[in-house]
């Protein structure tokens, strides 16, 4: 019967991969082979997929597009020392004269006294810019003007720069969408307000508590890159119509378009007055996906079909779109207990793929029973919170609150002999969950491994880079090790991890270090797909630093910035705030708790404007490193080792790369699983 299950329900993928290491040409990778996965009863909690309104940006700053020459006023309030920056693809053509509010000049450039146009760190990219520092601000109305002589001055819609500065962070601009599921023709609105956040700034979760301000906005606008770049300007208001839910509760919204699939652009402008009579700007910029729908969800009731032994298969059933797509279906099944009360028994989750009987498709996830007998709970049962996501790009497809769960007979006598008499059992005397509980039967070694016809069939150290990146470790410092080579790419963390899984395939079994992007893909790997993490021993599996687990604000203005440089690695949903927090309702408790990591920031001093890099400062709350805010480096369930200062997140910045930690490394290479 063991066989029957894992043909049945662990759908086995065959992929083609690019492997830049190692050859130019496509070749054919190992089978991949999805865990079906289950979370216990007690840690449901950290599956929900979070509400649309967590799951936006914050802005303290502005960044203000740029078409032609001319003077800029700038509603600026910062309160402390901080750059205002000039990014032009030609930005050494532009010459800049920066005034205060009392008409003192800050810098005035000529033809023969001009700044130097040097490169601007974002996170893993430069653009090139110009940097004025401001010592000491002072509120008000400041201005700049921006003079180019050498080129045409147009009105395109493409900006040919664009002007940053920072304000005080203690207001900040709020904007997200208001619906989980973004799909094609799918109903959506921009929501964006102001937030007095006090001493919270660096809190999200505190932050996400604040209450609208009122009466502070005079205008909030949008612009909207679509897929095929068409551009389309959104007036939010606050009227109580056209995508705006209630009329003057200080939340200003819009529709957004969603009739194409793609990645779409979002750049909120908001220009106002504080409670002081001090005007601010901020803006936002962020990227959303729309996805077509491939799959939806049907009301009619779900089956569990025994299997043989603990086994059974729990079929869910869908109308089909688009059957090449492989999706992930997550759902909470729960029973009734002894006083006949609804009661959680266990999540589970995993890709799958449609099969059909009688004019009837259906998903399916394999499932083991004795979490029934664990929660001492019997039919009638039901799932709850059971949605579909896109497998690649984790985006909601379909939602449901409950279903109808029917059984077997026997499976219920089953339960039925086997469970507890009499008094209730407690949390602590519940017997722990064993491996196959969590994630099915292991696989054969030979399933997706060459580990059996080669050599190099030794347990490793896997050394994984980060998004857009080169060379970052220095395989030398470690025992052991491998290193991952997939330089420069701009990847999801499905198709990362799946990378990482056909670069192992020569080793029996391996640990992970992995760098920024390469600790999500990392977890990622380990959650969904069997691979020689499974089969690793002696230490710790998935080390990481400096990862963005919970997205990174410079994923949407890299978006923007791309669009004028014409270089970088391109859009990547999974590095935002909303595609992170999507991607982490995938991720298993168990999963995470396998996970050690660090995060670090730049050193502080009191007497000096301190940062990683002056870019990136400007889009991020401190602490962070240049590219991760130490709130969004943190994993829930994973093990943190603390937040370090004087490490940045990469090479040119201003402190040193934390990849480059010898105390740390050596650390990891010693404690590392292999």
């Amino acid at each position: 019967m063991e066989n029957y299950l894992s043909r049945k329900s662990l759908t086995k993928i065959s992929v083609w991969l690019v492997l830049p290491l190692f050859s130019s040409t496509l070749i054919s990778a190992p089978e991949v082979t999805p865990k079906h996965v289950s979370v216990a009863a007690e840690d449901i909690t950290i599956q929900k997929l979070q509400r649309p309104e967590s799951k936006g940006s914050f802005s303290h700053s502005s960044m203000l597009p740029i078409y032609q020459s001319g003077t800029h006023n700038l509603a600026f309030d910062a309160q402390e020392g901080t750059p205002i920056l000039f990014l032009s693809p030609n930005a050494e053509q532009w010459q800049m004269t920066v005034t205060d509010p009392n008409g003192g000049s800050v810098i005035r450039e000529t033809k023969g006294n001009s700044l130097a146009a040097s490169g601007i760190s974002f996170g893993q990219e430069n653009f090139k810019g110009k940097t004025v520092l401001v010592e000491n601000p002072v509120s008000g109305n400041w201005q700049v003007t921006l003079t180019n002589t050498e080129i045409n001055q147009t009105q395109d819609s493409k900006p040919q720069g664009y002007l940053l500065f920072k304000g005080d962070p203690k207001y900040q601009l709020y904007t997200h969408l208001d619906n989980n599921i973004t799909t094609e023709n799918q109903s959506i609105n921009l929501v964006a307000y102001m937030v007095n956040a006090g001493s919270d700034s660096a809190n999200r979760e505190m932050m996400l508590q604040k209450r609208p301000m009122q009466n502070l906005v005079a205008s909030a606008k949008a612009v909207i890159t679509t897929p095929s770049g068409l551009k389309i300007q959104l007036n939010l208001n606050d009227s109580g119509t056209n995508g705006d839910q209630v009329a003057g509760d200080g939340q200003y919204s819009a529709k957004v378009p969603t009739n194409a699939s793609g990645v779409y652009q979002t750049q909120v402008q908001v220009f106002g007055t504080r409670p002081d009579g001090t005007a601010y700007s901020r803006t936002s910029n962020d990227i959303y996906r729309i996805e077509p729908q491939s799959y939806a969800l049907s009301n009619k009731p779900a089956r569990m079909d025994a299997i043989g032994g603990t086994k059974t298969l729990i079929n869910v059933p869908v109308s089909v779109f688009d059957a090449s797509q492989p999706v992930f279906l997550a759902a909470e099944v729960w029973g009734t207990d002894n006083q006949g009360k609804m009661k959680a028994a266990s999540w589970i989750g995993g890709v799958s793929s449609a099969i059909t009987e009688n004019d009837q498709s259906y998903l399916q996830l394999s499932f083991d029973y004795r979490w029934l007998q664990r929660e001492e709970v019997n039919a009638p049962y039901q799932l709850r919170n059971i949605r579909l996501q896109t497998a690649d790009t984790n985006v909601p497809l379909s939602i449901l609150d409950s279903l109808a769960l029917n059984a077997p007979m026997n499976l219920n006598y089953v339960s039925n002999t086997l469970r507890v008499v009499g008094e209730k059992t407690s949390q602590s005397q519940k017997k722990p969950a064993t491996r196959d509980m969590l994630m099915g039967n292991a696989p054969t070694l030979a399933a997706f491994s060459t580990a059996e016809i080669t050599p190099m069939a030794t347990p490793k150290l896997l050394l994984v880079h980060g998004y857009c990146s080169g060379k970052v470790w220095n395989a030398g410092s470690f025992t052991n090790a491998a290193e991952f080579q997939d330089y420069n790419k701009n990847r999801s963390h499905e198709q990362f991890a799946l990378q990482i899984l056909n670069f192992g395939a020569p080793y029996s079994s391996y640990g992970i270090i992995a760098h920024s992007q390469g600790g999500a893909a990392s977890v990622h790997l380990y959650s969904r797909y069997w691979s020689g993490l499974d089969y690793a021993t002696g230490g710790r599996l998935i080390q990481s630093v400096g990862t963005p687990y919970r997205g990174t604000a410079l994923a949407g203005n890299l978006a923007a910035l791309g669009e004028i440089f014409g270089v970088g690695c391109g859009t990547n949903t999974d590095l935002t705030y909303t595609g992170a927090s999507n991607w982490l309702s995938t991720i298993p408790s168990w999963a995470r708790a396998e996970v050690d990591y660090y995060t670090t920031t730049f050193n502080d001093r009191w007497w000096a404007y301190d940062y990683c890099h002056l870019g990136s400062d400007l889009l991020l709350s401190d602490p962070e490193d240049g590219t991760t805010e130490n709130w969004a480096g943190q994993l829930s369930g994973a093990v943190n080792k603390g937040l370090k200062s004087g490490w940045c997140h990469t090479t040119g910045m201003r402190d040193p790369a934390q990849y480059n930690d010898s105390s740390r490394n050596s650390s990891m290479n010693s404690r590392a699983a292999r």
